[in-house]
């Protein structure tokens, strides 16, 4: 036996004479992924699975479903690395599905074809101290999702690492209840992405260098819609200016690089207290479903930004050219002359909000004060600029108006 084997063998043993009865550690030998695959089939309820430090190469997913209270559980991310790079069928790299009481801890996954850690139908999951990352760098053959979580209830995110993902590096998605706290999220597409899901809260992550930063987005015609009640603060998003290597067609390849906050369709939402700096396209955008120009069947979709709170948040413009790789990219380097804008909002409201005098009703205002001097601020009033062809640019162009006055709601003082 190499010596290397040798020794991940006897690790293996040492670690299964510390844990619980119940415990399960995979050994370290070239059967390494049958045997974790059948530790995963075999969990009973309860069940801790641990994984050596080590690299270890999969051709085929992992998949784990309907036993609650297991763990699987590495020496670390960096440490435990579980290698799809020559995967050969399957999409994920882990699937678990209907799993409550779910604890995932301490491994990278790299390389995943499609999403790298996906958790479907659970609840209290927790995702701790994971790394996913594509090892070749940005590339649209990468997969989607790094941590995606989906049709959870009671989500724990904390102190992951998330890069180079197609899609979203974090995608917390149509879940209700999720906590997202000390995470570090770079090089994605989107880099954190909370979309229709009830009841987040996202906070003191670290969201840097990816195409978009932090997104916020309601989207039509999924099991769960109209997300609310989302907070986000102390989280850092800066520089998050990196070229969209989205595949076409998703909704992220529209994603202009350079955008701080992206807040689209949502209701019930505080940004505040973060830092937004180094943006070159827009530091916060508010915009409706509209603004995409894409169909939706829903009758119960709800594509308006309405309730949103954006304040005492310290932003700083990026240095460089707005983007025009993208459609919305050109739109904001033309309305800027190819300078970095603040906060944009597309003005784009449900008539049923608005009051007698035209204004967003108190319950579903636009609110935005305190975000540092001097942040240049337009609201597009796009609504009033809408033809039959879409947007018409030459009347956009009459009445965009750079007045917050409106939006300084005195609920924020």
């Amino acid at each position: 036996m190499p010596v290397r084997s040798f020794f991940w063998a006897m690790l293996a043993v040492a670690t299964l004479l510390t844990t619980c009865q119940n415990s399960n550690t995979p050994s370290g030998s070239a059967d390494f992924a049958k045997e974790l695959q059948r530790q995963l089939i075999e969990a009973e309820e309860g069940a801790v699975i641990n994984i050596p430090a080590g690299t270890y190469e999969f051709q085929r997913p992992l998949s784990f479903n309907d036993v609650p209270g297991v763990t699987i559980k590495g020496a670390g991310k960096g440490q435990t690395i579980l290698s799809f790079k020559g995967q050969l069928e399957g999409g994920e790299g882990l699937l678990v599905k209907s799993a409550d009481k779910l604890t995932l801890e301490g491994f990278t996954v790299a390389d995943s074809k499609g999403d790298a850690i996906k958790v479907q139908d659970s609840d209290k999951v927790t995702m701790r101290d994971l790394e996913t990352t594509w090892t070749a760098g940005a590339s649209p053959d990468n997969g989607g999702y790094g941590l995606y979580p989906v049709n959870c209830q009671n989500v724990l995110i904390e102190q992951c690492e998330a890069s180079y993902a197609m899609d979203a590096g974090i995608y917390v998605g149509q879940t209700t209840g999720a906590v997202v706290r000390n995470n570090y999220v770079h090089h994605n597409v989107a880099g954190l992405d909370i979309e229709n899901t009830i009841d987040a809260v996202v906070y003191s992550n670290r969201v840097i260098e990816n195409t978009g930063g932090l997104l916020i987005f309601d989207m039509p015609d999924l099991p769960q819609a109209n997300g609310s009640d989302i907070e986000v603060y102390d989280n850092v998003v800066e520089n998050n200016n990196g070229a969209n290597f989205s595949s076409p067609g998703i909704v992220v390849n529209l994603l202009p690089p350079g955008t701080g906050v992206l807040i689209m369709a949502h209701r019930d939402v505080a940004v505040h207290d973060n830092l937004i700096t180094g943006h070159n396209s827009v530091s916060v955008a508010l915009n409706s479903w509209q603004m995409t120009g894409r169909p939706y069947q829903s009758e119960q979709y709800d594509p308006f930004c309405h309730n949103i709170q954006v304040y005492n948040n310290s932003i700083e413009l990026g240095t460089g050219m707005a983007d025009t790789t993208t459609q919305f990219g050109q739109l904001f380097a033309l309305l800027g002359q190819g300078k970095p804008q603040g906060i944009l909002y597309d003005g784009i409201a449900n008539p049923a909000h608005l009051d007698e005098a035209g204004q967003l009703s108190e319950a579903h205002q636009i609110c935005i004060k305190d975000n540092g001097a001097d942040i240049p601020f337009l609201n597009l009033n796009a609504l009033q600029a809408m033809g039959e062809d879409g947007l018409d640019f030459e009347r956009l162009s009459q009445v965009i108006s750079p007045d917050l006055t409106p939006f300084q709601c005195e609920s924020l003082e």
